[in-house]
């Protein structure tokens, strides 16, 4: 995707116009939403990225057994939830729109990040092992260290 600043502002202003009217855009328009979506997953790539070195702080501390899997869980979690909220007040301002510039390495982290988060549950219901998170997360940590050499 092509990030185009001035169409992201225009959707953003036109979605919660509609809001104040009591529809939404994906009602009116499922197109001009799906492009919003776009844009608005741009931005959760970029402000996961951002805080990637905090993300693989707790991930190497995890890795070489400085924190057990409960710490990295309640650390890893606490981290993620700082940075929805970052997202969710970022994607709402015009004036960090305005400022804002994706970054080409920051593609997928969002998604990897999403997943280790997603995993803590399916151990908790049995479906994953810690192991399994393990693993998952140094092939994670792995991938994007080499985009910061």
């Amino acid at each position: 995707m092509i990030y185009k600043k001035e169409r992201h502002k225009q959707l953003v202003i036109r979605s919660r116009d509609l809001k104040n009217q009591g529809k939404t855009l994906f009602r009116e328009n499922p197109e001009e939403y799906s492009e919003l979506l776009d844009y608005e997953i741009a931005v959760e790539e970029q402000i996961f990225w951002t805080n990637r070195g905090e993300f693989f702080l707790v991930m190497k501390d995890f890795l070489d057994n400085i924190i057990n899997f409960d710490e990295f869980e309640t650390a890893f979690t606490l981290l993620y939830h700082k940075t929805r909220e970052e997202f969710d007040m970022f994607v709402i301002d015009l004036k960090q729109i305005e400022k804002f510039q994706p970054s080409i390495r920051s593609d997928r982290f969002a998604g990897y990040i999403n997943t280790i988060f997603r995993e803590f549950e399916a151990v908790e219901d049995e479906y994953s092992t810690e192991q399994e998170v393990k693993y998952y997360v140094k092939e994670a940590y792995l991938k994007f260290q080499k985009f910061e050499e």
